[in-house]
């Protein structure tokens, strides 16, 4: 399948080389499917406009732009919005698949500021793990996508992790809340 931005397809490379002249100039809407949460998964609409909006809200709630490790689905987005806030922040993303482990990713960022976003399966496995020292070196991690347990974030405070946590869905472009 080639890749695409309506529906939202392709490797995160792909997605992100796509996404940068149209985070840039503009163009149609995007179409991103749901995780499926209230039954089927549907496709949803998302204009310029409310992709970046979302985007700069998460930017202004983390102290500023940044670069990003993409370690989430970017055909979701969740996934999506870590590139776009990548391309925002002038700052090229580091792809979690293309690295050993994440602390290697987290080596590999250069940026002044530097995020994650991750979802609570993804951190308290990090946690669990010898890769959970590198997290602190991360300005912030983005946790969505499901409920944080009290424990997890407890023991991200206790390494000196900042987690921010964050709800949204598909039709508000990502997170809404945080």
């Amino acid at each position: 399948m080639e890749p695409s931005l309506r529906p939202v397809t392709g490797t995160a490379r792909e997605i992100h080389a796509l996404l940068e002249p149209w985070v840039a100039e503009g163009g149609a809407p995007l179409v991103v499917r749901t995780s499926g949460s209230t039954g089927h998964p549907k496709d949803v609409v998302l204009s310029h406009g409310a992709i970046l909006a979302s985007a700069r809200a998460t930017l202004e709630r983390l102290g500023g732009p940044g670069q990003w490790i993409s370690a989430l689905p970017t055909t979701a987005v969740g996934g999506l919005q870590v590139l776009v806030r990548s391309i925002l922040a002038g700052e090229p993303p580091v792809f979690a698949d293309e690295h050993p482990s994440i602390p290697d990713a987290v080596a590999a960022m250069t940026g002044p500021r530097r995020y994650a976003s991750f979802v609570p399966t993804q951190l308290f496995r990090l946690l669990a793990s010898d890769d959970a020292a590198a997290l602190a070196d991360l300005d912030a991690i983005l946790l969505g996508g499901a409920a944080a347990p009290a424990e997890l974030l407890a023991r991200a405070r206790e390494l000196g992790i900042t987690v921010v946590r964050t709800y949204g869905m598909s039709e508000t472009s990502g997170g809404c809340v945080y």
